[in-house]
């Protein structure tokens, strides 16, 4: 694990699983990531020897404080963040804000880039308390500047440990206040085979997008 100047943070590339940084980073996972929508060490494995999908580590004084999992196609114009966890000593003290920043910025290829975040939705069976906690997930992306594709209910393809919640996208680098159906549609199904090994065909793809044509609203 590297070592660094005490206080001093910084952005490392996991690039090997059999690390201790990796040990360190797979441990904020299990812990901070709610378990459905986990993935397992095997499948978090796989992806990760995809060429286009990035694991950082965010380390303060030679600790392993949060990390982030990012899908970065070269050739695709849209990125996405798969994961993003703090260690929970090191919460509240705007961690996540700079891991976010810095692990887009370290994974962008092209300036013109569009981030997709998986969230969680408040809409649906959940209780007032579990409502409050996604919503202040929400706001916390908002504020660094991601807003919400409308009308669109995300279907997390992930049931390792139960059903997957219901889910949204949230969306950095677009400055028009819509979204075309068709390039999100496109991103989606990237995702769905690069980051989740799914067949290009997979009927959740479909179901999401039934019914929706030319562009969605950012909220």
């Amino acid at each position: 694990m590297p070592v660094d100047e005490p206080g001093k943070q910084s952005l490392v590339e996991v690039m090997d699983a059999r690390s201790g940084l990796f040990e360190a980073a797979m441990a904020i996972y299990e812990a901070e990531i709610p378990k459905a929508e986990q993935k397992t060490r095997a499948q978090i494995l796989a992806s990760l020897a995809h060429p286009d999908v990035r694991l950082w580590a965010y380390v303060r004084g030679g600790e392993v404080i949060g990390l982030s999992i990012v899908y970065a196609p070269r050739a695709e114009g849209v990125m996405l963040l798969e994961y993003l966890a703090i260690a929970a000593r090191a919460q509240g003290g705007g961690i996540g804000s700079l891991l976010f920043t810095a692990s887009f910025e370290a994974s962008r290829i092209d300036p013109g880039t569009m981030l997709l975040i998986e969230v969680d939705s408040e809409d649906g069976d959940v209780d007032a308390a579990e409502r409050a906690v996604r919503l202040k997930r929400k706001q916390f992306y908002r504020r660094l500047g991601c807003r919400e594709v409308g009308g669109f209910d995300y279907i997390l393809p992930l049931e390792n440990y139960g059903p997957a919640p219901k889910m949204n996208l949230l969306v950095l680098g677009m400055e028009e206040d819509r979204l075309e159906t068709s390039r999100l549609k496109k991103a989606v199904r990237a995702v769905y085979q690069n980051v989740y090994a799914c067949a290009p065909d997979d009927p959740r793809l479909a179901a999401m997008f039934a019914g929706l044509e030319g562009s969605l609203q950012l909220v």
